[in-house]
């Protein structure tokens, strides 16, 4: 199916609105392609789904918002950040007794579930002090986190000893779930970092926020980045995919490694009071 100009135009308005994602006419064809997976193979079939998304519809928008949002992932990918945030969690946990890290574009799991076996891994105990909030927009892909379940070769990017250590093998199913001590680490909730509040409460000592800047508005990606430093411990770590890069809000961050910035000090207390916490927390 191919995209009209009009339903392109309506899809880019909606992108903006919903998730602050900025779509250019290159992703034209890359979003046909998808709404051909979720079985809208003709023009009156994603006229439905746009209007139902334009009218509010929360079906059609977590359809959209699913075409829209990419779910590229993978366990352990660029392994360095983790052994960092396991080793800063371990030395925050030392000091204040506590860590908390937050996974904030969590898709299918495999980060979240990745940081949380380098942290049983570093802590070398079962119930580690140390807790991982995992987030994300698209509530089918969190639905797929929050179950643990992994093909054969999505696992295989895992050692061997983590694997035995930290997955559970059903033969039946041909699947690997996350082992309790896994899971236990582990709190999945929905969030919009575009949204107006995020069911969140700080202080974070590490937040993971790679693969997401780069689709974002400008407008937007300083947003969120300002609110994620006003969540972030005075020592709090930022890790962002090697291709990011704070931009504009780079005031609020010193780099350290690829990837991996440090809080600045000296966030105005307004700022932080203004991380829009919900009220739900």
């Amino acid at each position: 199916m191919t995209l009209t100009e009009q339903q392109f135009a309506r899809i880019r308005r909606l992108a903006l609105s919903l998730a602050g994602i900025e779509l250019v006419g290159r992703h034209r064809e890359l979003l046909a392609r998808r709404t051909r997976r979720l079985g809208l193979r003709d023009s009156a079939g994603a006229e439905r789904l746009l209007a139902a998304a334009e009218k509010g519809e929360t079906t059609a928008t977590q359809q959209l918002l699913c075409l829209l949002t990419t779910k590229f992932t993978g366990f352990f990918r660029q392994p360095r950040h983790f052994d960092i945030a396991a080793g800063h969690a371990r030395r925050v946990a030392a000091q204040r007794g506590q860590a908390r890290l937050w996974s904030a574009a969590a898709a299918t799991g495999e980060e979240p579930w990745s940081l949380a076996m380098a942290l049983l891994d570093v802590f070398r105990q079962e119930e580690p002090p140390a807790s991982i909030l995992a987030t994300d927009v698209d509530a089918e892909a969190l639905a797929a986190a929050d179950r643990g379940e992994y093909s054969e070769a999505t696992v295989g990017a895992i050692s061997l000893g983590q694997r035995e250590r930290y997955f559970r093998e059903s033969q039946a199913a041909r699947t690997w779930s996350v082992a309790p001590e896994v899971r236990r680490l582990v709190e999945f909730r929905a969030l919009n970092l575009t949204g107006l509040t995020w069911p969140v409460k700080g202080p974070f000592d590490v937040i993971f926020c790679r693969n997401v800047l780069m689709y974002l508005e400008a407008g937007h990606r300083y947003a969120v980045l300002e609110r994620m430093a006003s969540l972030l411990a005075p020592d709090g770590l930022l890790l962002l995919d090697p291709a990011e890069h704070p931009g504009n809000a780079a005031h609020w961050f010193a780099p350290a490694e690829v990837g991996v910035y440090s809080r600045q000090r000296g966030l105005p207390q307004s700022r932080r009071l203004a991380g829009a916490l919900s009220p739900h927390h």
